[in-house]
């Protein structure tokens, strides 16, 4: 970006630097504890953004936020001040370290810079984050090394610190500059307000769990800083236990002897003060009554004149000008009468302690308490150094046979006391202090550690003034406060332990949490940067492809509507086709079984061979046209789906033998052998489509016979096991007729195809057979292969899978083929009523029922039959369909209505599967196709003659 006026270089150079400076002072106070360099800079991003956006002109502006940053770092940290020269020195490493990194970043990428793309983000972190970053960490620690401002043990942490903060700071904050300055970069951000919100989303996530660890790791600090500060209690008070057992051991050696010599107290002594480096001293002070001074004093004089010539015993008291006197006017005296070490100690020797208004004080209190008891603390300047110290005394009453009554007493050093207390048990950078709290301000405070007089006299303020720990703390500078009470005897001392930091230490747990928090936040930031422009080319290649699709779809309608119409009009054709088909069934049928049926009926009268002869050929005929047509049914009904498989229980060896008397006749006026066999176990009885397999059968030995011309033609059954319910039915059925070429074999099953125009010439047949053959086996899920070669013949191979019947099924199967076997046409007896409106059709029926031995009455339509129903009684109905004033559904259905249970079975041209199905719905109770064949008729009338209605 170029800046074209002053105006603008002026406010961008004051942005930038102030900026630079906001960050790191944000980033400052988030840095655990302050002082260290910390693990986030954002900054560093800024400073990075400013160079590639302006260019060189931010370097001055980068190195002066830099520049007072540290030095207000500096002046906060370091002790004597800030160093101005040093603080632009790393002012312009950091410069120095954004336009590297501006080098390194143009050197990797080119403008526009296009951050959909993950290979362009990754180039610009290498470049801007991790390489650039080494600079200002390398180059600043070192300048910081060399002034000695870091020591060699920090120069490895610093510079993590410092590279990881760099770093971080630049992956984190550039996702933001990039959506708050969408131009940056000849670059603009896609879905800038989805990306901000989460950005900002991201960035109060990474903040509220920042904000709970660092929390949870204060609590965990101030707990440590409460057990410290108990153990510091505890063991304080045990160096105090010790010193009350030696007080108490003294005041028992004294007691327990009669008269104790300066020889013998020495001895004592000098073991517990090796011992006990904190006791300065220890002394015994005689309470002696005013009237018995005198004899004391003179006892006391004259042990002394034993033991040391140059030790006088002489009376002395203190006045308020610290001096000593002669003599006193006090109801008690308590007089120094041993101390050791003596020769630090000579002019306490004879001091009357009595005559001093603080130690009467404790004197009394310890006294009349009978407990160990401090007084305010004093200045030692004996011995070596000097040191604040305190006077303990412990009261020792009258024994039996002991003459001394008085103090065993011992002078405190408190410097050592406190640290052979608290030696390598304070934890951290931690203050202390232990003060008296009813001692004047003078002589308060006994031992300070790492804490200013100020911060001391407004902590021990807060404490006189009654206030609570947590009130000391809010009006003090320190973080952690723990208050403790130290037990004195009778007397309490207070034990304050505090730090300025919510921190004892460096919470490196805390910095790694802040650092992968920051980081992790910032690479999402950059996902969705990532995903928002893919998101956002994904939109523009659907808008473009949708306008595509759009128009597309808009030549799909009008392509569409022209195949509506098409599919109507082919709707409407196959309507047609099927009612033609309909038609054309029952106007063709109806003549039709006219023709078989008188046919059939002159044959049974036995006429003259040249009549008997005609008659054959007239029937024969007819059963031709009647095959012809049932496939052409049969076929329209697989095409149209609406082929129906019947599965009954049946006997394969029962099938076989319709096939062989079909069939014989024709195989020996061919001359030609017809073979039927098994192979392998039987299986006698199968559940399945028996008449749908007899199709398939017949087709195959009809084309077999017709095409072979010598030799012979076989059928070979056998059955392969499935499981124990089903099998598989395998017929091979082979000739050693004219064969097919391989051609010819690829398209054997389909329909109206025969090997060539001379077949059907020399042959004769529709082509339909083989197709109706094939599709009835896969609609049974089965198959049928073929295998032929010129000349040679043809195998066909049927397989077809059939369930193996329960026994209970094959007993009711048994039971009606043992009906329609043992029954003969003379034990036939019933009355037929005949509903059928042809007069041919009338007489046909009528006249075959007749030969059958049954009774018949003949009704025109429907309307004649319900009254014919009602008037007498039949045994059987059969029912024309289409009729004249009543058609036949209508008719059995009124029947049905009338509550007349008469077996009523369909006797109709109309042989489509949905002329049954209305049939049945009608109310009958079977349907037989016109023309009928004698055995079907046959066996309806069994079944249904035999068979009580319910």
């Amino acid at each position: 970006m170029k800046l074209h006026t002053g105006r603008e270089k002026v406010i961008a150079f004051f942005i930038i630097s102030l900026s630079y400076l906001c960050l790191g002072l944000v980033s400052t106070w988030i840095a655990i504890p302050p002082g260290y360099a910390s693990v986030v800079w954002p900054a560093a991003g800024v400073a990075l953004l400013a160079t590639l956006y302006i260019g060189v002109l931010s370097l001055p502006a980068i190195a002066l936020g830099a520049a007072l940053l540290n030095h207000f770092i500096s002046f906060q940290y370091a002790d004597g001040g800030g160093n101005l020269l040093l603080s632009f020195i790393i002012g312009s490493i950091a410069a120095f370290q954004a336009y590297l990194g501006r080098i390194l970043i143009l050197s990797a990428l080119s403008a526009p810079f296009k951050f959909s793309r993950i290979t362009v983000v990754v180039r610009f972190i290498i470049c801007g984050a991790l390489i650039s970053s080494l600079t200002s960490a390398t180059l600043s620690n070192i300048v910081l090394w060399s002034q000695g401002i870091i020591s060699d043990d920090e120069w490895f942490k610093s510079w993590i610190s410092w590279y990881v903060g760099d770093a971080i700071g630049i992956v984190f904050s550039a996702p933001w500059l990039l959506v708050l300055l969408p131009k940056t970069l000849s670059s603009v951000v896609p879905k800038g307000s989805f990306v901000l919100k989460c950005l900002v989303t991201i960035g109060a996530c990474t903040a509220i769990l920042v904000v709970l660890m660092t929390s949870t790791e204060k609590e965990k600090h101030k707990t440590e800083l409460a057990v410290n500060s108990d153990i510091l209690a505890n063991a304080l008070s045990a160096q105090l236990d010790k010193i009350t057992d030696v007080l108490q051991g003294l005041a028992g050696f004294v007691r327990i002897q009669h008269q104790i010599t300066p020889m013998e107290f020495r001895a004592y002594t000098q073991g517990l003060l090796k011992r006990n480096k904190a006791i300065h001293g220890l002394s015994w002070n005689e309470r002696v009554a005013p009237e018995d001074l005198d004899s004391y004093l003179a006892t006391m004089s004259a042990l002394y004149e034993n033991f040391d010539d140059d030790i006088g015993f002489r009376l002395s008291q203190f006045t308020p000008s610290s001096s000593a006197l002669s003599k006193s006017n006090e109801s008690v005296h308590v007089i120094v009468s041993f101390i050791e070490p003596i020769d630090l100690n000579r002019r306490a020797l004879g001091l009357d302690v009595y005559s001093q208004t603080s130690r009467k004080a404790a004197l009394d209190q310890a006294w009349y308490t009978h407990q160990l008891y401090p007084t305010a603390s004093i200045d030692l300047i004996q011995g070596e150094g000097s040191q604040k110290g305190v006077l303990v005394f412990s009261p020792a009453g009258k024994m039996p046979l002991s003459n001394h009554v008085g103090y065993a007493t011992a002078i405190l050093r408190l410097e050592d006391l406190a640290m052979q207390a608290f030696d390598k048990r304070v934890i951290g950078q931690t203050g202390m202090v232990l003060f008296d709290p009813d001692a004047t301000s003078n002589s308060a405070i006994l031992y300070s550690e790492n804490i200013e007089d100020s911060e001391i006299a407004n902590l021990t303020a807060g404490w006189r003034a009654g206030n609570k720990a947590g009130d000391i703390q809010a009006e003090s500078p320190f973080s952690l406060l723990e208050v403790r009470r130290i037990p004195v005897g009778g007397h309490n001392w207070i034990l304050m332990q505090v730090s300025h930091d919510p921190f004892l230490y460096q919470p490196w747990g805390i910095h790694v949490l802040l650092a992968g928090a920051v980081l992790f936040a910032g690479l999402l930031g950059w996902f969705v940067i990532i995903v928002a422009g893919h998101t956002d080319e994904i939109e523009f290649e659907v808008e473009r492809r949708t306008n595509a699709l759009t128009k597309a779809n808009e030549r799909l309608v009008a392509s569409e509507r022209a195949q509506a119409d098409a599919v109507k009009e082919a709707k409407r054709s196959n309507k047609a086709k099927s009612e033609f088909l309909a038609n054309m069934s029952h106007e063709i049928r109806t003549p039709l079984n006219a023709i078989l049926g008188l046919s059939r009926l002159g044959l049974n009268q036995q006429p003259e061979p040249s009549v008997s002869e005609k008659l054959r050929k007239i029937n024969h005929s007819g059963e031709l046209l009647l095959a012809i047509i049932n496939d052409i049914l049969d076929f329209s009904k697989i095409e149209a789906q609406k082929l129906e498989l019947h599965s009954v229980v049946f006997s394969v060896s029962d099938i076989i033998s319709q096939l062989r008397d079909l069939f014989v006749a024709q195989a020996q006026t061919k001359g030609i052998s017809l073979q039927f066999k098994f192979e392998g176990k039987p299986q006698p009885w199968l559940k399945g489509d028996s008449l749908r397999l007899r199709q398939i059968l017949v087709n195959l030995l009809s084309n077999a016979i017709k095409f072979t011309n010598q030799g012979r033609v076989s059928l070979l059954c056998r059955f392969e096991a499935i499981s124990d319910k089903q099998c598989w039915l395998v017929i091979e059925v082979a000739d050693t007729g004219i064969g097919m070429s391989a051609s010819q074999q690829k398209g054997i099953f389909d329909a109206f195809i025969q090997g060539d125009s001379s077949t059907s010439r020399k042959y004769g047949g529709t082509g339909l057979g083989m197709s109706i053959s094939h599709r009835l086996a896969i609609a049974m899920g089965g198959t049928i292969t073929c295998t032929s070669k010129i000349t040679e013949g043809s195998l066909f191979r049927v397989r077809l899978p059939m369930v193996i019947p329960q026994h209970f099924e094959i007993k009711i199967a048994q039971r009606e083929k043992n009906i329609l076997t043992t029954t003969e046409p003379s034990a036939l007896r019933g009355h037929i009523l005949v509903v059928e409106d042809n007069e041919i059709n009338q007489e046909v029926v009528g006249e075959h029922l007749r030969q059958l031995g049954l009774n018949v009455s003949v009704a025109e339509n429907g309307a004649l039959a319900v009254v014919a129903v009602n008037e007498q009684h039949f045994d059987l109905i059969l029912m024309d369909i289409q009729m004249p004033v009543m058609d036949g559904y209508r008719a059995a259905q009124k029947i049905r209505e009338q509550g007349f249970k008469t077996p009523i079975i369909a006797l109709t041209a109309a042989a489509m599967v949905e002329d049954r199905h209305k049939a049945l719905a009608c109310g009958m109770n079977d349907h037989l196709s016109k023309p009928f064949k004698s055995d079907d008729m046959y066996h309806a009338l069994v079944k249904w003659l035999r068979k009580p209605m319910v």
